[in-house]
């Protein structure tokens, strides 16, 4: 699980920054990382993370894009499955990594 984790926090890190980054953006990156085993894996998660963040110029449009899928994109820290949701076709498109099929 860790390994496609790890292969799917750049897909989120590029899916996330190409609509901009806002506030909400970073909130579900952050999300997706925590999946991430804690340590160096998911410090180097948010650590990316930010700094794309940081460099973007994020519009009205993307923050409200990233607060939509905050809705449906439940936490890991408060529910402790979505790690294993997130690896199906409706996790990653409840969190914004996949389009609907």
């Amino acid at each position: 699980m860790a390994r496609l984790l790890a292969r799917l926090a750049p897909l989120a890190l590029g899916l996330l920054c190409a609509v901009g980054c806002g506030s909400p953006c970073q909130d579900l990156a952050d999300r997706i990382c925590n999946c991430q085993p804690a340590g160096t894996l998911r410090d180097n998660c948010k650590s990316s993370v930010k700094n794309q963040i940081d460099s973007a110029k994020p519009s009205s449009g993307d923050q409200s894009y990233c607060s939509d899928k905050l809705k449906t994109c439940p936490d890991p820290e408060s529910t402790p499955s979505q790690c294993q949701v997130l690896e199906t076709q409706a996790g990653k498109e409840a969190c914004g990594l996949a389009f609907p099929l």
